[in-house]
């Protein structure tokens, strides 16, 4: 398996992480568990899409517009820095 496909596949994993968790809170939310308990997962359900944002916008920068070149050191170093600003 090529690191585009092992990405890929990290990718769906992540999302059906998400399915569950949004299932998890549709449950809460049915079973009328507290406005705290409902709140604390959908922050969860916010930071696990923020992730996804970042991987995809990793995903971009790694196969479209590096093309899978390398990169320095120092440019990687960079370019996790702006990634991790992006997930905040």
């Amino acid at each position: 398996m090529d690191t585009q496909q092992h990405d890929h596949k990290e990718t769906l994993n992540h999302i059906n992480r998400i399915q569950g968790q949004i299932e998890t809170l549709k449950k809460y939310v049915e079973g009328n568990h507290s406005c705290e308990d409902i709140s604390s997962l959908a922050t969860s359900i916010a930071k696990s899409f923020d992730t996804l944002r970042a991987r995809t916008l990793q995903g971009f920068i790694k196969y479209e517009l590096l093309d899978g070149k390398e990169v320095s050191d120092k440019k990687f170093g960079q370019l996790e820095q702006l990634l991790n600003l992006h997930k905040k």
